[in-house]
């Protein structure tokens, strides 16, 4: 059966970690809560795999064997971190790529697969067109530093980003190798093409984040929104895809439980 994961941050509101505010090496991404309940929440619904922010797994650099012993406790597996990077700043490069070097090192340490990579900064006197070649040189630079762990890195358009919209993303991955990952509500909320963006860098996708996202733009619970979801997971597999999946339904304001749960079910037959 397919490898598929699901994200824990839909179930704690997401910060900033403190420290970063003024320490670049400290920056990141991190789900407030308790650990032990986003994993619980995950697997008491059938997932067997999840994906974590950064934040969350640094705070286990001094204690391993706690985070081992919680995936452990609810027999699951860590298949990717997601990983933040503004990449445009070339002073803040080096402390930026020394920290994706430590956050990979921790999570080939805890069995994970993937480093999803997500920034680009949209300076405050708005987008400029240098951004793009040094977006590109700083997620080449980082994927590099993950492959030399032995994982697997990919690049995450994202809202709010210099890879939003279609244009924007095909400028990017002109000038950079970097693998790709889709979040398909992401994308289609940017304006995508979703079938045709598939098709056109399916060779760079190790790496799948479904979403599903409705007409009012909210990111709703796989099949309860307007993404093509099915036929989405038919075009990889009926491809011969081998990559790995992830559900990831953050920012839905109904029970996050019940989307996670009505995402496992929606997937019985396609992939589960």
């Amino acid at each position: 059966m397919p490898t598929v994961g699901y994200m824990t941050n839909a179930f704690a509101p997401l910060v900033g970690a403190c420290g970063g505010v003024t320490s670049m090496p400290e920056s990141g991404y991190v789900t407030l809560g308790d650990e032990r309940m986003l994993l619980q929440k995950v697997s008491e619904k059938g997932y067997k795999h999840f994906e974590i922010f950064e934040g969350n797994i640094r705070k286990y650099e001094s204690n391993q064997a706690a985070f081992s012993s919680l995936m452990n406790d609810f027999t699951i597996s860590l298949l990717g971190v997601y990983v933040g990077c503004h990449f445009i700043y070339p002073d803040a490069l080096p402390d930026e790529l020394a920290k994706v070097d430590k956050v990979a090192k921790l999570a080939k340490t805890f069995g994970a697969k993937h480093i999803v990579l997500g920034g680009g900064s949209i300076r405050a006197k708005g987008i400029q067109d240098a951004d793009y070649q040094l977006l590109a040189e700083g997620v080449d630079a980082a994927s590099k530093v993950v492959r030399e762990h032995g994982l697997t890195p990919s690049y995450h358009p994202h809202l709010g980003s210099l890879a939003e919209k279609p244009e924007q993303i095909h400028k990017l991955f002109s000038l950079s190798d970097t693998l790709f990952c889709p979040d398909i509500a992401h994308l289609i909320a940017g304006g995508c093409n979703i079938m045709d963006l598939l098709e056109k860098y399916y060779d760079r996708i190790p790496y799948v984040h479904l979403k599903d996202i409705d007409a009012n733009g909210t990111f709703v619970p796989l099949g309860k929104g307007r993404a093509p979801i099915a036929e989405i997971v038919r075009f990889f597999l009926n491809r011969g895809y081998k990559g790995d999946w992830l559900v990831e339904i953050d920012g839905y304001p109904g029970d996050p439980s019940e989307a996670c749960e009505t995402s496992y079910s929606f997937l019985k037959g396609l992939l589960i």
